[in-house]
């Protein structure tokens, strides 16, 4: 944000410096260099992160927009389950849909500095799945269009099917740290039994 904020201001200020340098001294030489001084200048008392500061806030935004990619490619999941036929492939895709915004919400609260990476692979597998649900829509509509579309379909659940383990997989990884707490607070939760003397 304050990368942001310090750019505007900068670039304001370069245009009023110059401006005001120009009007004064008429001088092509002085406006452009008095007005480039000024907007560093202001750029980095309104921005004083550190340089390793500014990598993290780069690294966050660009986890935010691979995130925000994936979610938008469940949107279109979504939106293309209505026309799916088969109850069994509608549940896998809708117990996919939702847990995949779920992953991705715990990725990123409990390891932020892998949400990148995370939402980067699920973000891919996603498109295969879009695409794999476009092609069995496709074969629904038109089976006569496709050799053996029973078995075409059959594979594409069995797709759906594995995708939805895989995302329960990976919560169920995400969580086992939490696990390992939540024992650790089971066990200190109440002190043990004294011996009776």
């Amino acid at each position: 944000m304050r990368g942001k904020l310090a750019a505007g201001a900068a670039l304001v200020a370069a245009v009023g410096i110059f401006v005001g340098v120009f009007v004064v001294t008429r001088s092509l030489l002085w406006s452009p260099l008095l007005a480039a001084a000024g907007a560093v200048g202001l750029y980095l008392m309104v921005d004083s992160r550190r340089p390793s500061e500014v990598s993290d806030d780069e690294y966050a935004a660009d986890a935010e927009k691979k995130m925000e990619e994936a979610l938008r490619t469940i949107r279109e999941i979504r939106r293309g389950l209505k026309d799916v036929a088969s109850p069994t492939a509608k549940h896998l895709l809708q117990q996919a849909c939702e847990q995949v915004p779920e992953l991705l919400a715990r990725v990123k609260a409990r390891s932020p500095n892998s949400l990148y990476s995370s939402a980067s692979q699920l973000g891919a597998h996603l498109t295969s799945l879009s695409g794999v649900l476009t092609q069995y829509l496709d074969i629904q509509r038109n089976p006569s269009f496709y050799t053996d579309p029973a078995a075409l379909m059959s594979g594409g659940e069995a797709a759906f099917d594995r995708f939805a383990q895989f995302t329960l997989d990976s919560l169920r990884l995400v969580n086992s740290g939490d696990i390992a707490q939540y024992q650790a607070n089971l066990e200190t939760v109440a002190p043990p039994k004294l011996p009776t003397l």
